[in-house]
């Protein structure tokens, strides 16, 4: 099919509808930018809309929702690429505004609802907790305190009423004394270790709430996590197919938000998360089917495929296509260029759209040859496979210990050695 008539449709809350071609009376001039990128947080598409009427701007609000639909159709509009590109929150609108008698709208929508809960998760847990006794123990004290003054102010008085007490008589009446004092104390210590002893035997306890981190056990793996902080959170994820299902052999415990938690997992599991026509998805572009497009300067390809010299890009390329909505993050397709020699089967990274009226729609997009990209993830699972079988020996042998330490408990409270 060639491709000759441009086509570009907005739909806003499925009601009212402005269409951008080169038919008469239905040519609205519409200028669109957005970006399609493998992060996880959504993108901003900036739309213009020329000629429009201030009681037409005024359907244009923030809040509402608009869809946008993009293609060629061929020279008799009888087939067409038209596809859907993104359905979205418009996020801000600025004043209609007069440009040399043009009319202008601008606005903002973004693709997809960010997420981003703001703590992270606790759940309600028991505990229980021993009721404390009375205690007695100041109340013995101050027995005792009372015991020991009596003594004393009863020493001073026969001190004053025998002012002609020798020496003898004197050591001896304070001997008297701290013995009475020693034995009182003797009974008091003993009537409150029967009191202890007693409360022993009658331990209470009551339950406590408490709230704790959201944790998993052991041996959990990343995509029973996932889904359970999703749950948890309100996070709505589209699509998830993790390339490698992590099992955690030290167990779990959430303790950052929830998207930043799902993120780590996501990592650890070497799985892509990234938005896609508005919606968040957890899976590898590897995984994606091919699109039925070979790319050639006959079909689309305007720039060759230069690879990209940014150190934080490593293997990537970058070129500039003849729009199409086919293409987006992760999408898997052929390029051909005999000029530059660069012949593969690559997957999109990221990329912008560029469509402005008058001119031909184009995108820039970043790329990896699929082989280069399998070849990457395919030596990082090999890595974090070699790791958690690392912890898995760990725990088997904590788990045998443990085991060997309770037969032996159980064989000595049995008599057997």
């Amino acid at each position: 099919m060639e491709l000759v008539h441009f086509y570009l449709k907005l739909v806003l809350d499925s009601k009212f509808t402005l269409v951008s071609t080169y038919l008469e009376k239905r040519n609205v001039e519409i200028d669109v930018t957005y970006n399609f990128t493998n992060q996880d947080t959504p993108s901003d598409t900036d739309i213009t809309i020329h000629g429009l009427t201030q009681r037409t701007a005024n359907k244009f609000k923030a809040g509402k929702t608009l869809t946008m639909y993009a293609g060629f159709f061929n020279a008799d509009w009888t087939e067409n690429t038209v596809a859907h590109i993104l359905t979205a929150k418009i996020t801000s609108v600025s004043p209609l505004k007069n440009d040399s008698g043009d009319w202008i709208l601008h606005l903002v929508i973004q693709d997809g609802t960010k997420v981003d809960p703001g703590k992270a998760i606790k759940v309600a847990a028991s505990k229980k907790i021993r009721i404390k006794s009375a205690n007695h123990s100041f109340q013995y004290r101050k027995q005792l305190g009372a015991y020991e003054k009596q003594q004393r102010e009863a020493r001073q008085a026969w001190l004053k009423a025998n002012p002609k007490a020798n020496t003898h008589q004197k050591h001896s009446r304070y001997v008297q004394m701290e013995n009475n004092i020693k034995s009182y104390r003797t009974q008091l210590k003993g009537k409150q270790n029967r009191f202890n002893k007693e409360v022993n035997k009658k331990k209470s306890y009551r339950t406590k709430t408490v709230y704790k981190f959201i944790s998993f056990k052991p041996g959990t793996k990343g995509s029973a996590i996932i889904k359970k902080l999703a749950t948890k959170s309100g996070i709505n994820i589209s699509k998830m197919k993790l390339v490698y299902d992590r099992p955690y052999y030290n167990g779990y415990t959430a303790r950052k938000k929830p998207l930043n938690c799902i993120r780590d997992i996501a990592k650890d599991c070497k799985t892509d998360m990234f938005y896609q026509n508005g919606k968040l998805v957890i899976m590898s572009f590897a995984k994606n089917k091919k699109v039925n497009y070979t790319c050639v300067p006959e079909t689309g390809l305007i720039t060759p495929p230069d690879l990209s010299d940014d150190d934080d890009s490593k293997n990537t390329y970058q070129a500039t296509i003849l729009f199409n909505p086919k293409i987006t993050t992760g999408s898997i397709f052929r390029i051909e260029d005999k000029l530059s020699g660069f012949v593969d089967d690559v997957i999109v990274t990221s990329g912008s759209a560029s469509i402005q009226a008058g001119d031909t729609p184009t995108m820039d997009i970043n790329f990896k040859k699929l082989s280069a990209y399998k070849k990457e993830q395919a030596k990082s699972i090999k890595k974090q496979r070699s790791s958690d079988a690392k912890s898995k020996a760990k725990l088997d042998e904590k788990n045998r210990k443990a085991a060997i330490k309770k037969r032996q408990e159980r064989s000595k409270k049995h008599g057997k050695k």
